[in-house]
């Protein structure tokens, strides 16, 4: 256990690349919809989110991803799937900031 959370804090950016990587494939590449991808992708961001102890602020600037994603996929194609899974994405995103923020000034 101890090897897995030094490879963790070892390579972290690394670590939150592959979870956005694997966020936008998520929405731009699987051309069905599938909650069981979703949440265990959404888990992954909170677990490795409260491990590296990122704030609020943080998890709302990634929801520029999406937020992108949305805007220039109703620009090019306004049937494209990518559209309502991103806009899902911004609100897990959104919804992980929130809870976050809300437990944080609970604890001051």
């Amino acid at each position: 256990m101890n090897i897995f959370l030094s490879f963790l804090k070892k390579y972290k950016q690394a670590v939150i690349a592959l979870i956005l990587a694997a966020i936008i494939v998520d929405i731009l590449l699987i051309q069905f919809k599938s909650d069981v991808i979703t949440f265990t992708i959404f888990g992954l961001y909170i677990i490795l989110f409260r491990f590296y102890k990122f704030t609020s602020q943080n998890m709302f600037i990634l929801c520029f991803i999406p937020l992108g994603i949305i805007l220039f996929g109703f620009l090019i194609d306004p049937g494209f799937l990518g559209i309502e899974k991103a806009s899902v994405w911004l609100f897990l995103i959104m919804g992980a900031g929130i809870v976050t923020d809300f437990f944080k000034l609970d604890k001051k």
